[in-house]
């Protein structure tokens, strides 16, 4: 008897301690959750929403305005087109901005597409708020915030899904009844280019939102790395609410019971196909070969006429990939690096430029930069030595593949020159230390991808007001540079 009691203890001792265990693993685990993962978050799914209500407000209103000029048009034209498509309480552009702007819920009973990354930061959330032990001052109260955006986030999603549906199904319903009507008009192909770059605009959104941050990848990886953790996901995630997914490892197979299985599946598809003579197979891959080649053809023809199957009404529509962008992102840093010979005033020199550019369109870009001139002396003698600064301006167009029609306005300041005027020229006014310089000529870029470069740049240029220098500068300019 006696000895089994003592079994019994230390059995429940084991087990008490091994919980125990436990619960001080996950605690230690979370608490190495950097404390700045909560305010990035936060600061990430504001920044979301607000780019989300932004560009929808901002794209309604221009198709309302365009809608409007339509139905301006129809009206002398066509009014019973115009009554088919803003009468009998139709729903327009300018109705749904105005239910925007009063507050109005679009999203009703529906919910956003599935998305891998909110639900595992939404179930991770909701696991932290469950570990109250030690946790309360530190995380508890922050997760809850954190989760109380996400759930708003989902439904401004929503809203805003439902939102592209809408303008999807307008301007095709715009372009079909209009097309006859009016033709190539203006005010059809601004629809028609606004939807493309708005529904391309949301999902540029969405990767960067996606796009995880370093305190999220060790904020999540650690929550992931809890044991317990896997199983809360199994039956907490919005993956789990949408398909029947196993809740329990002990016994997967049981949530699966009625689905066929792969190799049945394939055992039904190889009779079927048996049951049509010795050479159906043959026929099948075939028809698949067939298939498969129309559906590139598609592709491509999409691909041509502006990249989206939305976009496809109008052939002419040649889309701008980078107005789908965010200012950030349109921008190109860069650095140059250029040699000049020494002359009988001034030594030999390295100009190293920084510029930043503006993406104008996929062809053209436009920067302004500085630079600093490093004296190096001269070959019999090296030395180093301050010989000016300046500024710049250049715009960069595409011409074929990787070259670019280059060019740009130039200030520089030689404070040597000022210097040397100053004094050897007696009753003559100084020379101005501020010289102008103007480039044109040609570019050619390298992909160049390290963990410092996108790419690589070698630049040849002309200066046209060279001989306006004093003393005469190089005409001919050679550039090194890489975009960062």
């Amino acid at each position: 008897m006696y000895p089994k009691v003592q079994i019994s203890t230390l059995t429940l001792f084991l087990t008490v301690l091994f919980c125990n265990a436990q619960v001080d693993s996950i605690e230690t685990t979370l608490f190495k959750i950097p404390d700045k993962f909560f305010s990035q978050t936060s600061s990430k799914i504001d920044k979301y929403n607000n780019r989300l209500t932004g560009k929808t407000n901002k794209t309604l209103e221009k198709l309302a305005r365009w809608e409007n000029k339509i139905k301006t048009l129809l009206d002398k034209t066509s009014p019973a087109t115009s009554a088919k498509l803003f009468g009998n309480n139709q729903l327009t552009f300018n109705v749904l901005l105005q239910k925007i702007k009063q507050g109005e819920t679009i999203s009703q009973n529906y919910k956003a597409q599935y998305n891998s990354y909110r639900d595992k930061l939404t179930t991770g959330l909701k696991y932290i708020e469950q570990q109250k032990t030690g946790l309360e001052e530190k995380y508890i109260k922050p997760a809850q915030k954190l989760q109380q955006k996400l759930e708003s986030l989902e439904n401004d999603v929503a809203q805003t899904e439902i939102i592209e549906k809408f303008i999807t199904e307008r301007k095709k319903q715009l372009l079909e009844e209009l097309i006859k009507q009016l033709g190539k008009n203006k005010y059809l192909a601004k629809i028609n280019k606004e939807a493309y770059y708005y529904s391309e605009t949301l999902r540029n959104y969405k990767e960067i939102f996606n796009d995880r941050k370093k305190a999220e990848q060790t904020a999540l990886g650690l929550i992931e790395k809890v044991p317990a953790f896997k199983e809360f996901f199994r039956k907490n995630s919005m993956l789990s609410s949408m398909f029947k997914v196993p809740l329990s490892t002990s016994n997967p197979s049981a949530s699966l019971a009625g689905l066929q299985t792969r190799d049945q599946v394939t055992n039904l598809i190889q009779q079927q196909i048996a049951s049509g003579g010795p050479n159906a197979m043959a026929e099948v891959k075939q028809n698949l070969q067939k298939a498969q080649a129309e559906l590139n053809k598609l592709k491509d023809k999409i691909l041509k006429m502006g990249g989206n199957s939305s976009s496809a009404n109008i052939p002419d529509f040649k889309p701008n990939t980078q107005k789908t962008k965010t200012f950030a992102q349109r921008l190109e840093y860069g650095f140059n690096l250029q040699f000049d010979r020494s002359s009988s005033l001034l030594p030999s020199a390295a100009n190293f430029g920084l510029s930043i550019g503006y993406k104008l369109n996929d062809k053209s870009i436009i920067g302004i930069g500085g630079s600093y001139r490093l004296g190096m002396g001269r070959i019999d003698k090296i030395e180093f030595s301050y010989e000016g600064a300046g500024i710049r301006s250049y715009l960069d167009w595409k011409l074929k593949k990787q070259f670019y029609l280059s060019g740009g306005f130039e200030m520089n300041h030689y404070p040597s020159v000022k210097g040397l005027s100053a004094n050897t020229i007696n009753g003559v006014k100084p020379l101005d230390s501020w010289q102008q310089s103007g480039l044109l000529g040609v570019s050619k870029k390298f992909p160049m991808k390290t963990k410092f470069t996108k790419g690589a740049k070698l630049q040849l240029l002309w200066d046209f007001l060279h001989r306006q220098h004093i003393p005469v500068s190089q005409a001919l300019l050679f550039r090194i540079g890489y975009n960062f």
